[in-house]
């Protein structure tokens, strides 16, 4: 991977378009805990990888450097964890895509929205393409990777320049006051931190591949950069953007930003670049699932050539 698909790659593993509407639920104060987040978890991860990155840009990632910091069996440990926490989330995307495709022709579609067989052959075919793509090399599978990212941030520029539209000629939807953006210390508000907090990882997914990534040592700290930024600027600005044109009582975070989207559009007029958002959220999402697949599958093959698995 060159630099551009490097930066392109942090993008589709370090934005998960739900996450916009979940926080825009929560109301303003959600933008205090973006910022927090970036602070206190996003940027010790970032400096942390590009550390460990520019020491160590092995094959591998988080396999390497804890094998080397703490042993063999703390890397095995630590890649296989993080191997198995990863495919809990292949179903979860594909499901929000599969989800998000039936707004291209809402009316036409709706009956599917409770349509177990259509979730999961989905699912299994989107699934299906990103392993095939990946199969024939990383040279093939960046291309999804590619246009998965790109299919990102379209979305998010379309909520910011519909926002600022409705705030333009009808004032902001949500008070944003030294009150409101005051996050809650009850427990349940508590947890949901974790939520936004953990919506900034992704960064350390792209060393994984180390060997595979051109002069690793100059280009994953320049990318990082430039992923890093996009990243927070797409969380935080787009869930201002949604605020200043929906009220949070009226985002739904189940049903993901295209249903602000849809509301959004909606009140300025703009309804139909809700089919064009809605593509694009979805095949945003196949392009991260793509990626995903494609750095932890590294994990156990480099635990197999250390003899970590049982011989094939």
């Amino acid at each position: 991977m060159g630099f551009r698909d490097l930066i392109l790659f942090y993008v589709v593993t370090g934005i998960s378009l739900r996450w916009i509407a979940t926080a825009a639920a929560a109301g303003p104060s959600s933008i205090v805990i973006w910022i927090g987040a970036w602070l206190v978890f996003y940027t010790p991860l970032a400096l942390s990888v590009l550390e460990l990155s520019s020491r160590y840009p092995n094959e591998g990632g988080i396999y390497v450097w804890t094998k080397r910091a703490f042993g063999d069996f703390s890397g095995f440990m630590s890649a296989w964890t993080y191997w198995t926490c990863n495919l809990p989330y292949f179903p979860a995307v594909l499901y929000f895509a599969a989800s998000n495709a039936l707004y291209m022709r809402r009316d036409a579609w709706a009956h599917l929205s409770n349509n177990t067989t259509f979730y999961i052959v989905f699912s299994l075919l989107a699934l299906a393409l990103a392993t095939l793509l990946n199969i024939f090399g990383l040279d093939v599978g960046t291309w999804l990777h590619n246009i998965g990212a790109v299919a990102m941030w379209i979305p998010v520029s379309i909520v910011i320049a519909m926002g600022l539209i409705a705030w333009h000629r009808y004032g902001s939807a949500t008070s944003f006051t030294l009150h409101t953006m005051r996050p809650s210390t009850h427990l349940n508000d508590i947890i949901f931190w974790s939520v936004l907090t953990y919506a900034f990882s992704g960064c350390e997914t792209a060393s994984l591949m180390g060997e595979e990534i051109k002069n690793a040592r100059r280009t994953i700290p320049i990318a990082l950069l430039f992923g890093g930024v996009t990243v927070t600027i797409c969380y935080t600005l787009g869930t201002v953007c949604v605020l200043l044109a929906l009220p949070s009582s009226q985002v739904s975070s189940l049903q993901g930003l295209v249903q602000a989207v849809s509301q959004t559009a909606s009140r300025v007029g703009f309804t139909g670049v809700l089919p064009v958002v809605a593509f694009l959220i979805c095949l945003s999402n196949i392009g991260a699932a793509g990626a995903y697949l494609a750095a932890v599958a590294r994990l156990p093959y480099v635990a197999g050539i250390d003899h970590f698995l049982p011989p094939a």
